[in-house]
C-alpha cells in the first residue's frame, strides 16, 4: 500500500522534477555563454590595448578603435543570440511539461468522474 502511495507521489512530482532539470540546464548554458562572452571581451580589450600602444598615427588609432567596436558588437550579438536560444529552449521544454501534466491530470479527473458516476 505504501509503495503504491510513494509511486503515485513520485509520478505526480515528476513534472516538477523535469522542470527543475530544465531550469538547471538553461542556467548552466546561460552561465557558460556569459563566461565565454566575458573572456572574449577581456582578451579583445587586452589585444586592443597592446595594438593601440604601438600606433603612431591618430587615424590608425581611430581605425583600430572602429574595428574593435565592430568586433565587440558582433560578439555581443552572438552572445545575445545564444542566450535567447537557451531561454527559448527552456521555455519550450517548460510548456511541453506543463501541457503533458495538464493532459495527464485531465485524464485522471475524467477517469475518476466516470468511475464515480458508473459510466
Amino acid at each position: 500500500m505504501y509503495d503504491k502511495i510513494f509511486d503515485d507521489m513520485k509520478s505526480r512530482m515528476q513534472p516538477v522534477l523535469d522542470l527543475a532539470e530544465t531550469n538547471k540546464k538553461a542556467m548552466e548554458k546561460l552561465a557558460a555563454v556569459q563566461k565565454d562572452s566575458m573572456t572574449e571581451m577581456v582578451n579583445a580589450s587586452l589585444e586592443q590595448f597592446k595594438a593601440l600602444s604601438q600606433v603612431k598615427e591618430p587615424q590608425a588609432a581611430l581605425d583600430l578603435q572602429m574595428k574593435y567596436y565592430k568586433d565587440l558588437e558582433s560578439k555581443m550579438a552572438n552572445s545575445a543570440e545564444q542566450s535567447i536560444a537557451a531561454i527559448t529552449e527552456a521555455k519550450e521544454a517548460f510548456v511541453a511539461a506543463v501541457e503533458e501534466a495538464a493532459k495527464k491530470a485531465t485524464a485522471e479527473v475524467e477517469g475518476a468522474v466516470k468511475k464515480a458516476t458508473g459510466k
